[in-house]
């Protein structure tokens, strides 16, 4: 059980207050809201991690597992410093006894698609990640896999998710669906995937106004709900405002009284009224926080050259080829996913495109053999999935100034307009959240025109409202795409033109 009872937290503003809760066993609670509104700070103080400013939360003989939106892979040293761990270590360190428990973390890595092992005997195995290799070398969906096992293997009553699908390939979704649909203990996940929180939740926590409101049912349900409380309470907003205007026009007549006694009681009793009737309980109206429409500019021609890849060959060293004479192309405004596990190679190929380019970098790679080439006068954007595309040191209006070269006084409200207030601005990216940070990319995006955009992951970490509008916004762009991306809502409604993956060493 989880019982929370008026909890409220502060920084530079009030984030939420008077949080209350009661959860008993089996709920399975979606936790949604605009990216900075407290989620991941209520989930932490749950989790014991954070301290609230006041209020309480009772757990009652739990055992608590929490994914944390980001995480590391470190261990504390002799040296006093943190080391990262190989992918053998990092299993063999979540059990206590190798030889007795160690198969409790295979059997999950399992259902996730994932084997550990010696590659020199398990060469063919699907899903094998070397046990020998530094964490750090993984794809981030490797990685969350990982990390998951850490969670599971403790076999928790409760488990608090933050964006636990982020990163995870199709299948690794699939699967943790039918594990929560089949957890026994208490659930509260935070999700900007609208599928997943459909097949996963019963109930809809949504921090909004700096309020806990509650919604029976999953996701679709509570969209549905929520345009009824927002009718209701327009409503009753209208009803007090007509009864506020009528008792201030009776005050307005109490006060026109000649006689000074009776002026001076007709008077008391209109104020009485106003502060019974209209302050006491007082409705103020609802404003939507919502990120605005906006437009993504490309004058593409339909029949340009975008990319040409041609007789490409790539293998990391001391590796299987991942690639061998493939060939691939895109032109004018085609929307191309691309989709598969995992560690097959999607975002690989992405950086021997950027590696490619003039922009390349120490992070970028080159091919074995063959060549690619983004088009003749092709402008391009790039969009990474660990937001290694953003300076972290630079302040939010620093950034945006910078690439895209607007005047400093049209800066606030090119910030403004992406739910960028000015006191967040002159925080530095690295103090935004996840979503905050992935919407910042895209104000740079609407600032400018572009004929290629190569998105990798582009809506983890968004809120569905941001989503929602980045969605149509993508839908609309009328130049040329390719999309990584596990989310599966946001694909099928954006109409890719097709799908490619990576079979046999090829782009298929």
């Amino acid at each position: 059980m989880i019982q929370a009872k008026d909890l409220s937290m502060s920084f530079s503003d009030v984030l939420f207050t008077d949080i209350s809760f009661l959860l008993g066993n089996k709920e399975k609670v979606g936790l949604v809201g605009l990216n900075g509104c407290g989620k991941t700070t209520l989930m932490k103080i749950i989790a014991g991690v954070e301290k609230q400013d006041g209020g309480t939360v009772d757990l009652t003989h739990e055992k608590i597992a929490y994914l944390p939106q980001e995480f590391s892979f470190t261990r504390d040293v002799f040296s006093g410093e943190d080391k990262e761990l190989f992918v053998g270590e990092w299993i063999e360190s979540l059990v206590e006894d190798v030889y007795s428990e160690k198969w409790k973390v295979d059997k999950i890595l399992a259902s996730l698609g994932v084997y550990v092992g010696d590659p020199e005997t398990q060469k063919h195995r699907k899903g094998l990640i070397d046990e020998f290799l530094a964490i750090h070398t993984l794809s981030d969906g490797q990685k969350m896999k990982l990390y998951l096992a850490k969670i599971l293997v403790t076999e928790p009553t409760i488990l608090l998710l933050d964006e636990p699908t982020n990163h995870l390939d199709i299948e690794g979704i699939e699967w943790f669906e039918t594990f929560i649909q089949a957890f026994g203990g208490i659930c509260i996940i935070i999700s900007h995937d609208r599928e997943f929180l459909n097949n996963t939740t019963n109930t809809i926590f949504e921090i909004d106004e700096k309020k806990l409101n509650i919604f029976t049912g999953n996701y679709d349900d509570y969209v549905i709900q929520k345009v009824g409380w927002i009718e209701k309470r327009e409503k009753a907003f209208s009803v007090q405002e007509k009864k506020r205007e009528h008792l201030e026009k009776l005050l307005k007549s109490a006060r026109s009284i000649k006689s000074g006694d009776k002026r001076g009681k007709a008077v008391k009793s209109a104020k009485k009224r106003i502060e019974r009737e209209v302050k006491t309980e007082e409705i103020t109206a609802y404003e939507e926080q919502k990120l605005k429409d906006i437009n993504i500019e490309s004058a593409m021609h339909n029949k340009k050259l975008v990319l040409d890849i041609s007789d490409l060959s790539f293998a990391y060293p001391k590796s299987e080829p991942l690639l061998i004479d493939t060939n691939f192309t895109i032109y004018g405004n085609e929307k191309v996913w691309f989709y598969g596990k995992n560690g097959i190679g999607k975002t690989t190929l992405i950086k021997l495109i950027l590696g490619s380019s003039a922009e390349q970098d120490q992070k970028n790679i080159l091919p074995t053999s063959g060549t690619i080439r983004i088009g003749e006068s092709i402008s391009w954007a790039y969009f990474s999935q660990d937001q290694s595309h953003l300076p972290k040191n630079k302040t939010v209006r620093e950034y945006i100034i910078e690439e895209t070269n607007i005047d400093f006084s049209r800066s606030f409200g090119a910030l403004e307009k992406f739910l960028f207030p000015k006191h967040l601005q002159n925080y530095t990216i690295q103090e935004l959240s996840p979503g905050q940070r992935a919407r910042l990319s895209f104000v740079v995006f609407a600032q400018k025109k572009y004929d290629f955009l190569i998105l990798d992951e582009p809506t983890n970490h968004l809120d569905i409202k941001t989503k929602e509008v980045i969605e149509q916004a993508i839908k609309e762009f009328t130049g040329a795409i390719l999309l990584i991306s596990h989310d599966r809502y946001f694909v099928e409604h954006i109409h890719c033109d097709r799908a490619i993956t990576l079979q046999n060493q090829k782009i298929m």
